[in-house]
């Protein structure tokens, strides 16, 4: 729709397409056609015209610069390679559900977070899941004495940390965890006790909290092992009765969406 609109604006007699309002008006048509049925509209509507007029911007500079077209075609390829790294790969952990909000509560204080359900993270404590952070998060969730303590290159060596953390907070229980991952030599995670981790549906009292010295990825501040029991999601059968209904993980991590007016 949008290839048939922009080459319309060209034809003989239909200038006025190129109009403001006219282009805004189609432009919010786009959006519903694509958009319509999901549950941030205005967001995604917004981010179609910034990312519509970013690109705009890149072609009229590089127009303006009389360039030629091999250094076109190379910043080309670049803005596709930037896409296919970053906003795909995003997209794709969406698309496939492992993306979820978190809900964690240390002291009384409260951080929602976004995690990423990795089925291949088997950390845990005591048979139970345990939950990796970030190293920003401490500074959201911790006391300002205890946070300030807990910085990257800090964790690099939890051992030294265990100490002070124990006569700073007591109450938070802090002790080592052992892990290894891939690539990496087997060692040690500071892991603290929460007050509550919210995952789904479910409330875990005390889960565990290990705590990364490193970022974790790009869009996402936990990794959780564990299964993920999504909300009920009220949706309509065929006879327009309303019914209520979970929606559950699958063993790979992959959850079935109900649209709202599904």
């Amino acid at each position: 729709m949008g290839g048939l609109y922009a080459a319309a604006a060209w034809l003989p007699g239909w200038a006025f397409l190129t109009a403001a309002p006219v282009k805004c008006a189609v432009g919010v048509g786009l959006c519903l056609v694509a958009f319509g049925q999901e549950e941030h509209l205005a967001r995604l509507t917004l981010l179609f015209f910034a990312v519509s007029c970013a690109l705009a911007g890149g072609v009229m500079a590089l127009s303006a610069a009389d360039t030629d077209a091999v250094t076109f075609l190379c910043a080309a390829l670049c803005a596709w390679l930037l896409l296919a790294v970053f906003f795909r790969t995003a997209a794709r952990h969406h698309a496939a559900g492992e993306l979820f909000p978190v809900r964690v509560c240390v002291g009384g204080r409260v951080a929602e977070l976004t995690a990423l359900h990795d089925s291949g993270n088997t950390l845990s404590d005591g048979g139970q899941p345990v939950l990796v952070l970030s190293p920003e998060v401490p500074e959201r969730l911790f006391p300002p004495a205890l946070a300030a303590s807990l910085t990257p290159d800090a964790l690099r060596n939890p051992p030294d940390l265990l100490s002070p953390c124990m006569e700073c907070a007591p109450s938070l229980r802090p002790r080592l965890l052992p892990y290894h991952a891939v690539g990496v030599h087997s060692g040690l995670l500071l892991s603290v006790e929460s007050d509550w981790v919210e995952l789904g549906a479910v409330r875990y009292p005390g889960l565990r909290l290990a705590l990364s010295p490193t970022e974790l990825g790009q869009g996402y501040a936990a990794l959780w092992g564990g299964e993920i029991i999504e909300k009920e999601a009220r949706y309509g059968d065929v006879s327009g009765n309303t019914r209520r209904g979970a929606v559950s993980a699958r063993a790979d991590g992959r959850r079935h969406l109900l649209y709202r007016r599904q």
